[in-house]
């Protein structure tokens, strides 16, 4: 029987799981194109192969979150934990909050860049019923547990671990730079907004519960939304709206102001409802000085991995700053 692996997580796993989704994304996303362009679209051939390889990038995500730990012996703090039916029910809720709350401002950004000419971004298709069917397991079975994996457990729990922070600051360190990394990977301009901000309230819900089950149910559920907001009357419809009510008088002036103001009113609610169903603090070793008594540091420390973390990740964070300008760049050629 294999033994089971006890060994605290590092700044090293989380680091090395990301930049290497990262360089395993741009390969198969070269790969991607070249294969694609030898299918006609809207074909079956096409749908089929699409799924396939889409599914193979997820694979990779797989891979790179689990691969690290398993090759230093290393256990994530953030894993799958037998979930209670609330945990459950709260992130369903969660994930309404989060579309109403933060969608507002995503899509004032996203009108921003059409209205200057941008005409980048994926289009969903809704050729036939095959398409659809691949298309709802890919973006709400797959992609959710193994982007979750990645992002709410091999690199958080690196974030939990990273340098000598006190417990004041450490959660939102956790939270704002996994929203950040999680929204960078996309390299989708169009979503690095809505991403962002639905990465961070992944994050704390898994920080808070110390089970990435609720972040996995939000995450496919979020998904699911888009999916349904994603048909063509659907879309038409709202994006008319949005243009209408934008280019009224003080339209786009409201927009951002109810955008803003829901946008902390969804905030806050995953704030409270964290702390109030979940409470945990992130777990991990003491700090390996005097400074934990005086400076009342939180159980968190450097454990010697965290300047190879940081510039795992900082590797990572270059490479989608670039691709992520690359594409807005292009978006408006």
């Amino acid at each position: 029987m294999k033994p089971r692996l006890l060994k605290r997580y590092s700044a090293v796993e989380g680091g090395f799981s990301y930049v290497t989704a990262v360089v395993a994304f741009l390969i198969m996303t070269l790969i991607y194109l070249a294969v694609m362009s030898r299918f006609e679209e809207g074909t079956a051939g096409y749908d089929v192969v699409s799924f396939l390889l889409n599914s193979l990038i997820q694979l990779c995500f797989l891979i790179a979150a689990l691969q690290p730990a398993r090759v230093l012996g290393s256990r994530p703090t953030y894993y799958f934990a037998k979930p209670r039916m609330r945990e459950c029910l709260i992130a369903v809720g969660l994930t309404v909050v989060c579309v109403v709350g933060f969608d507002a401002l995503a899509i004032a950004f996203t009108y921003a860049l059409r209205a200057n000419g941008y005409h980048g971004g994926a289009v969903v298709s809704f050729d036939g019923p095959l398409t659809i069917i691949l298309s709802v397991i890919r973006v709400a079975l797959i992609a959710p547990v193994c982007e979750e994996l990645l992002f709410r457990g091999s690199v958080l729990s690196s974030l939990g671990v990273t340098g000598n922070i006190s417990s004041r600051r450490r959660i939102p360190f956790m939270v704002v730079t996994c929203g950040l990394l999680f929204a960078l990977i996309h390299m989708n301009p169009l979503q690095t907004v809505y991403q962002f901000m639905f990465g961070c309230a992944l994050a704390y819900i898994t920080v808070r519960f110390g089970n990435i089950i609720p972040a996995i149910i939000m995450h496919a559920l979020n998904n699911a939304i888009g999916f349904v907001l994603s048909i063509p009357a659907i879309d038409g419809a709202v994006s008319g709206w949005v243009t209408q009510v934008m280019e009224s008088g003080y339209g786009i002036a409201v927009w951002l102001i109810v955008g803003v103001a829901l946008a902390l009113l969804a905030a806050f609610a995953v704030r409270f409802v964290g702390r109030r169903f979940g409470g945990r603090d992130p777990v991990s070793p003491e700090p390996p000085d005097e400074r934990a008594s005086v400076e009342k540091f939180h159980p968190s420390a450097d454990d010697g991995g965290t300047l190879a973390g940081l510039i795992l990740i900082s590797v990572g964070v270059l490479i989608c700053v670039v691709m992520w300008v690359a594409s807005l760049v292009l978006g408006f050629s």
